[in-house]
């Protein structure tokens, strides 16, 4: 068919518009170029973006690359302190110059130790309640001879006037006692032990023997250190504080009827029957000895706390001294002791725990004394 120029121009067009339109379809989509982010102006707050509060977070599907993880910033800490350095302890300060710590003088012979122990026994009674200061005041102090019986005692003499008594065995084992011990905690010897293997033996003999410190039984180079000596003479203080206030106490607990005063002479009756009683049968002078352990050793304890500020305070270390070495003289004797002090008193080892426990006794009624 033959075109004729008019119908063949709208043709043409059409088919321009065709070829431009697929010519559209077949380029790539063009993406806008990216636009730079803008910063909010100074002094504006920064945007936080994030997932809208209770939206859990998107799941990214699999097969794509993860996400970088973001974390919480670390924490920081300041540096823990070094800890504080250790030290040795100090060294204990050298002991300083104190009434207990004065030297005190070597106590050689009975004449010695009976001015010894007078001037205990006034300390003693001086510490006593006024009711028994005044039953005791007067009371003499009488040296019994006897050098093989280790014993004290209190009675009445044929006018029924009060005394107390110690033999002169007693001062020797004291004086033994307080020497040979003071060797062993200055020294760390056992010349207690060696002093107590040689004497006990014989004293429990029926031949007898002496109390008496046996010579070089304390090495010569020993004899003259004044520690030793200082304590020593504070040792056999202790001892004499305690021998003596048991037997002072007998008197003022009326145990002898003749410390009572003579206004009452029923009680005076009454002790002296209990003395009788007791003289011939032992087991019942037991309760007796027991309060008089338990006063004395109380008697040694105030009067070593009335004297602490100016000299030595006393404690109850003589007297279980004294009553070790008499348990060792039971050992010895056996079943049928000879030693005087056996005969009428506790086996030693009761009057130790019960002098023990009245001292514990003291020191809960005395606290931070």
């Amino acid at each position: 068919m033959k075109l004729t120029q008019r119908s063949a121009r709208p043709l043409a067009v059409f088919v321009v518009a065709v070829t431009a339109a697929m010519t559209a379809c077949q380029q790539p989509a063009m993406t806008p170029p990216p636009q730079a982010a803008t910063a909010p102006p100074p002094g504006y707050p920064q945007p936080a973006y994030g997932a809208p509060p209770g939206y859990p977070p998107q799941q990214v599907p699999p097969g794509y690359p993860q996400a970088a993880p973001t974390y919480a910033p670390v924490p920081t800490y300041s540096p823990a302190p070094a800890p504080a350095p250790t030290y040795a302890p100090a060294p204990p300060a050298a002991p300083q110059s104190s009434p207990a710590s004065y030297p005190l003088g070597m106590l050689v012979g009975a004449p010695a130790w009976q001015a010894e122990v007078r001037a205990v026994v006034r300390e003693l009674v001086a510490n006593l309640s006024a009711d028994y200061q005044a039953r005791v005041a007067t009371v003499p102090i009488v040296f019994d001879p006897n050098a093989n019986d280790v014993n004290a005692y209190a009675s009445c003499d044929k006018n029924d006037a009060p005394f107390v008594a110690a033999t002169e065995g007693l001062l020797d084992a004291a004086d033994a006692i307080a020497e040979t011990k003071a060797t062993d905690e200055i020294f760390g010897t056992h010349t207690y032990d060696a002093y107590s293997n040689l004497v006990v033996p014989k004293l429990a003999s029926q031949a007898g023997g002496s109390a008496l410190l046996p010579p070089g039984l304390i090495a010569p180079q020993y004899w003259l250190d004044q520690r030793r000596i200082t304590r020593a003479h504070q040792i056999f203080d202790e001892t004499v504080a305690f021998t003596f206030g048991h037997e002072l106490s007998h008197h003022y607990l009326g145990h002898t009827g003749c410390a009572m005063g003579q206004a009452n002479p029923l009680a005076q009756g009454l002790a002296q029957l209990g003395q009788f009683l007791t003289s011939g049968a032992p087991p019942m002078n037991q309760p007796n000895e027991a309060w008089a352990d338990t006063y004395g050793c109380r008697n040694t304890l105030d009067t070593g706390l009335a004297r602490s500020r100016s000299a030595y305070r006393w404690t109850e270390e003589g007297g279980l001294f004294l009553l070790d070495f008499f348990d060792r003289l039971m050992r010895a004797s056996g079943a049928s002791p000879l030693v005087s002090i056996l005969l009428s008193h506790p086996a030693p080892q009761l009057r130790i725990s019960l002098v023990q426990t009245t001292a514990a006794t003291w020191r809960l009624q005395h606290p931070g004394q």
